[in-house]
């Protein structure tokens, strides 16, 4: 393949849950323009993407880029999908959009190369080229959100796994007999650690007089989030301390056991650690160094994602950095 200039445009798409971003640069990183919009997950994926690919001309005129000049787009997609038909499989945030062919849709509107991945897979190549990973050949990247999805970047490539779809690290079991993970199978650790784990098992625990957590709901436990519980140990409170040392103690097992497995250098942590990393890392860096062999700790560091909300611009942008198996020139955001 030939390798475009490192001025060409390129059009990258992050489709999330509740949001699709869209922006448009250039393969040396420099952002041209970028937009956000909401995404209507009961509306399907065709009116959705019909409503992304108004926002793209949007950007691509806003970025005084034409539609014939691009060289790639990239997709970063909420979820499994297949490889090889260019199709969503389930993805538990957009419900009812499996088989749908988003890769054959955009190629056919585009007329360029599309490059897909989940985001997890995405964000790591990102953190990689772009942000906290460069200059590594072995890191983990957890995302640390709604869910905790991973990216394997292993001896200097992103390992995908057979029918890629490897990296699945939020659904290591951590307590065989523990709560329910979304998925629908016990004790995993996004079950635990996620941003939606978390809420969930405060509800179970949160009353009235027990914590301040309850007030800053406003009295609704359906309001409790993991931002509420940082905010509360960062006051004091003594259930939300309690609760959070718990979670550093499962999340530790599991990075534990990914350290054992697949000795990375890194392991790079993104939203909820990367907007909080002076209560995370140093105890979670304390607490695996306990749980794993010395021979796998001098070099080993834990550190914050650095893109945390760039990271839906510079995702699809790895991706087609990636697939034409080229680094950027330079990073300019």
């Amino acid at each position: 393949m030939t390798f475009p200039s490192a001025t060409s445009p390129i059009l990258g798409i992050d489709l999330g849950g509740t949001k699709i971003a869209i922006a448009c640069a250039r393969l040396n990183g420099r952002v041209l323009a970028e937009r956000r919009i909401p995404t209507r997950p009961e509306e399907g994926p065709e009116k959705n993407l019909e409503r992304a690919l108004d926002t793209a001309g949007r950007v691509l005129d806003q970025a005084g880029a034409a539609k014939v000049e691009l060289a790639a787009v990239g997709v970063s997609i909420p979820g499994p999908w297949d490889h090889d038909a260019g199709t969503f499989l389930d993805l538990p945030n957009l419900p009812g959009w499996e088989g749908y062919p988003i890769r054959r849709r955009l190629e056919e509107n585009f007329d360029v190369p599309v490059h897909m991945d989940n985001d997890a897979n995405a964000a790591a190549l990102a953190e990689w080229k772009f942000g906290a990973g460069q200059g590594c050949r072995d890191l983990i990247y957890l995302t640390m959100s709604t869910g905790i999805g991973g990216g394997l970047i292993l001896d200097g490539r992103l390992y995908r796994g057979r029918n890629y779809n490897a990296g699945e690290v939020g659904h290591q079991v951590i307590l065989p007999d523990g709560p329910l993970c979304g998925c629908g199978l016990p004790g995993h650790l996004e079950a635990l650690c996620s941003g939606s784990g978390m809420a969930r098992r405060l509800r179970d625990m949160v009353t009235g007089k027990n914590s301040i957590m309850w007030q800053m709901a406003g009295g609704d436990p359906e309001k409790l989030s993991a931002e509420i519980l940082v905010e509360a140990v960062r006051r004091g409170d003594g259930l939300a301390g309690q609760f959070f040392q718990q979670t550093l103690d499962e999340l530790s097992t599991g990075l534990a056991n990914l350290v054992f497995i697949l000795n990375p250098e890194m392991i790079i942590l993104g939203t909820i650690v990367a907007k909080n990393p002076d209560l995370y890392l140093q105890p979670l860096d304390r607490l695996v160094r306990r749980k794993v062999w010395k021979i796998f700790t001098p070099d080993l560091r834990i550190v914050a994602a650095r893109l945390t909300d760039r990271v839906g611009v510079f995702a699809p942008l790895a991706l087609i950095l990636d697939a034409l198996d080229q680094e950027p020139e330079e990073v300019t955001e």
